[in-house]
């Protein structure tokens, strides 16, 4: 029994031995394990107490935050962040190191408190002036430099649309300002799930994940690990708790001002200066008297130009009201759609912002809407008369018959060839083509303005029509007439002495007729007529030459228009006009030879011309001329000629002062026809009796003979009365 004691005490005494030997070795394996773990914590703490003390140095060189970039912070911010998880210290090796039990030794403790000095300056602080930042972009509040906050003593701007074009539309989320609001309440919301993120960070211990968000949205940056550590070191003291709280009352402040103006932006933009109202005003002013008739002819630009506004703002206000999504025009509160009403919840739950928020806006847009509606009933009517009207079937405004009417004439009309203002020559352009190419062009417009009055004018209001008529009929009449006129001089000689080809001329003067009758189809007879007067003056001004020529012969002499130059000393009138024959007789034959030669002329440049040059005044007196001719050469008794051969025969180769009254009295004999010969006879006899009574009122002239010793010279004037031995 000793024995079995004995070696069953050896026994334990072996297990005790073996036992110590083992938590001697697993306390070494400890201290060599901790050692090292103590020598990384170490060497990490070394590093991260080593670039606390440069960075605090360096900002107390900087004297103040503010003579620092941010972007320095914002990266110390997020190697801060990263360093509170490196530093932190495994517990478990600690048991090992009696010596670096709490109880001993505190190095952790202080650690911490320096950790959370430099966490509270750098990151906390960092991520406020973020916030205050992103909130400065979205409102345009700008930011104190010393401390960061927003300037509360600046106003607020309204959210710029990244989409300046004016666009037409009636649906409300089409509208740059609305996508400008919605872009600025998206963003309002990311701040204040950041701002909320951060307020329940510092003053409740917030979750890792809110955190997270916040550095990703203030830093741009993902955070790894699980942040427990930064968690708590992120809740501040109560010194500054009063300054947290006036975080959200500045933001508040800021991003309400903002969506306010935003918002007035966006109601003054859909009801205020609404498109539809911008179009109609246009519309009014553009379309005034459109289709009345003219009190003075109006030039087709100005009408192009015209027709063409009017049809583009048709077109627009078709294109506004095709798209629909109009019909909160017509209700009786403002309802503008789901995409609206949904940034009105976004609104409503958004802390920033509020419930208040939206009740401020739905009042601001009741009473614009109000306005709105009583404007919409002024233009258009409780039902939208007479402009635009409301398609039940299709649940939206649109154009009333008469005025989509308009539009589709407009549209039909300006697409013919003759609306464009290229087709009309430009001016100052001389004309190549041939008048049979015009005249077939011609031929192409009076077909297609013949197609258009069939099948585009019927379209257009009935009130209408007359006026559209009357605009097409000009514009093509002048079309061809500028063509065919512009063509005709350019073929035509430039000098009036240039002889015209006969056959050349024939040819052009049969075009010229046939495109009068054309313009007299198309409604443009005056361009017709101006056509052929062009023709014609160019066989007038031939005809006025010929006139000249006729000038030349003795008869139609000069003196015979004034006897200004006789004297009352013997004359012979038939002399000077020409007629000289056998025997002392009184002859025109040589005149008529010239004169039939001169009729001849005149007569091959008549029959060039229209039908209208046989009326006109130069061309009557030639064949009045050419039938007196034809009298004298047949020797009738009624010839002119012949009756201005007698009168001048009458007056004799003596015709003197004391003899002019007797002899003119006695020659003149009644015309019997009203001709040339007949008028120049007149036009002679009256200037001979005006000379010939001046003669006998005047005293009598005598010549001294030059034998008395003086020489020759008229006495006349005062000596006359003295000298005057009677009429004789």
């Amino acid at each position: 029994m000793t024995a079995l004691l004995q070696r069953m005490g050896a026994l334990r005494r072996l297990r005790f031995i073996h036992l110590a030997w083992g938590l001697l070795a697993v306390w070494a394996i400890g201290i060599l394990v901790a050692a090292w773990q103590l020598g990384n914590w170490r060497q990490e703490l070394s590093l991260t107490l080593l670039q606390l003390n440069a960075d605090a140095q360096f900002r107390a060189r900087a004297h103040g935050r503010e003579g620092v970039d941010p972007e320095w912070y914002r990266r110390k911010a997020l190697t801060l962040l990263s360093a509170t998880q490196q530093v932190q210290r495994d517990a478990v090796w600690t048991a090992f190191m009696p010596g670096s039990w709490q109880a001993f030794d505190n190095l952790e403790e202080q650690l911490q408190a320096r950790l959370e000095r430099e966490f509270s300056d750098i990151v906390v602080e960092t991520v406020r002036r973020e916030l205050y930042l992103r909130a400065s972009k979205l409102t345009g509040v700008p930011l104190l430099r010393a401390t960061g906050d927003l300037n509360p003593a600046v106003d607020c701007r309204s959210p710029v649309p990244e989409d300046t074009e004016r666009k037409l539309t009636s649906g409300t989320e089409d509208l740059a300002e609305f996508v400008a609001v919605r872009d600025y309440v998206l963003g309002v919301e990311r701040l204040d799930e950041a701002v909320q993120s951060f307020l329940s960070l510092h003053y409740s211990a917030g979750q890792p994940d809110q955190l997270r968000r916040l550095v990703a949205y203030t830093l741009h940056k993902e955070l790894p690990g699980a942040l427990e550590h930064s968690v708590r070191m992120f809740q501040g003291g109560d010194e500054v708790n009063i300054e947290q709280a006036l975080m959200q009352s500045r933001l508040q402040w800021a991003t309400r001002c903002s969506l306010a103006k935003a918002m007035s932006a966006l109601h003054a933009r859909l009801l205020n200066t609404n498109d539809l109202f911008a179009l109609e005003q246009d519309l009014a002013k553009r379309s005034a008297g459109l289709f009345d008739p003219p009190a003075r002819p109006v030039p087709f630009d100005r009408t192009l130009e015209r027709y063409r506004a009017v049809h583009k703002l048709l077109d627009d206000q078709h294109a506004f009201l095709g798209k629909g999504r109009n019909d909160w025009m017509r209700e009786g509160t403002l309802k503008l759609g789901p995409a609206y009403q949904d940034m009105l919840v976004r609104i409503e739950r958004t802390r920033l912002l509020g419930p208040e928020v939206v009740q401020q806006l739905r009042n601001q847009s009741g009473a614009a809407f109000a306005e709105f509606r009583r404007q919409f009933e002024q233009a258009f009517g409780s039902q939208g008369q007479p402009g635009i009207v409301w398609l039940e079937s299709e649940q939206r405004f649109g154009l009333s018959p008469e005025r989509a009417a308009v539009r589709n004439g407009l549209g039909g009309l300006l697409k013919a060839s003759f609306m464009s203002e290229e087709a009309a020559p430009a001016k100052g352009v001389r004309e190549t083509t041939s008048l049979p190419r015009i005249l077939e062009e011609a031929r192409k417009l009076a077909a297609e303005r013949t197609r258009v009055l069939a099948e585009v004018v019927p379209a257009f209001p009935e009130a209408a029509r007359p006026v559209v008529t009357r605009v097409i009929d000009v514009r093509v009449s002048e079309m061809v007439y500028q063509k065919a006129y512009r063509t005709l001089k350019a073929t035509l000689p430039e000098d009036v002495a240039t002889p015209l080809d006969p056959a050349a001329f024939r040819g052009q003067r049969d075009q010229v007729l046939a495109l009068q009758a054309l313009l007299k189809e198309t409604g443009g007879r005056w361009y017709g007529d101006r056509l052929v007067a062009t023709v014609d003056s160019e066989v007038l001004r031939r005809l006025a030459l010929v006139q000249e020529e006729m000038r030349q012969v003795p008869l139609h002499d000069g003196k015979l228009d004034n006897f200004g130059w006789w004297q009352g000393e013997p004359i012979a009138v038939a002399q000077v006009a020409g007629a000289e024959g056998a025997a002392g007789q009184a002859s025109l034959g040589k005149t008529a030879i010239r004169l039939e030669a001169l009729v001849q002329k005149a007569r091959a440049l008549q029959v060039l011309g229209s039908p209208a040059v046989a009326s006109d005044p130069a061309a009557l007196k030639w064949q009045q001329l050419q039938a007196e001719l034809a009298r004298y050469n047949a020797r009738a008794s009624d010839s002119s000629l012949l009756r201005m051969e007698r009168y001048l025969g009458a007056l004799g180769t003596d015709l003197r002062r004391e003899n002019c009254a007797e002899r003119l009295s006695s020659a003149l004999v009644p015309a019997a026809h009203e001709d040339v010969i007949s008028q120049r006879q007149m036009q002679v006899h009256q200037a001979l009796t005006s000379r010939c009574d001046e003669l006998r009122a005047s005293p009598v002239a005598f010549v001294i003979p030059a034998e008395a010793g003086i020489q020759g010279f008229r006495m006349q004037g005062a000596l006359g009365p003295r000298l005057r031995g009677g009429d004789g």
